[in-house]
């Protein structure tokens, strides 16, 4: 999965919470939380905060790679003023800070 983005669409993308689905068996956890951050800030998978400044992404892959399904398996930390969460069922969120605090 890929995201490409014209200013119109980075724009409408920044400040939203964007959640996908991912198989961890054909897509790495890591790799998902880049695509998403990426989706979430409006912004290529290659530009902004390299994620190792923030989470150890080896650690992402081991502790979710091998998930079972379990959705109370769970993983949050923040990027880019993002609260990003992963669950074992392979589920990758990211809301702004803000709106994460208040929920």
């Amino acid at each position: 999965m890929s995201y490409s983005f014209t200013a119109d669409t980075r724009e409408r993308a920044r400040g939203e919470p964007v959640s996908k689905q991912f198989d961890w068996s054909v897509t790495a956890p890591s790799t998902a939380v880049v695509q998403v951050i990426a989706a979430a800030t409006g912004t290529e998978p290659t530009e902004g905060t390299p994620l190792y400044d923030s989470v150890d992404s080896g650690a992402l892959d081991t502790l979710f790679g091998d998930a079972d399904g379990d959705p109370d398996r769970r993983f949050s930390f923040t990027h880019e003023g993002l609260t990003v969460t992963l669950t074992g069922d392979g589920t990758v969120s990211a809301r702004p800070i803000a709106e994460s605090a208040s929920r």
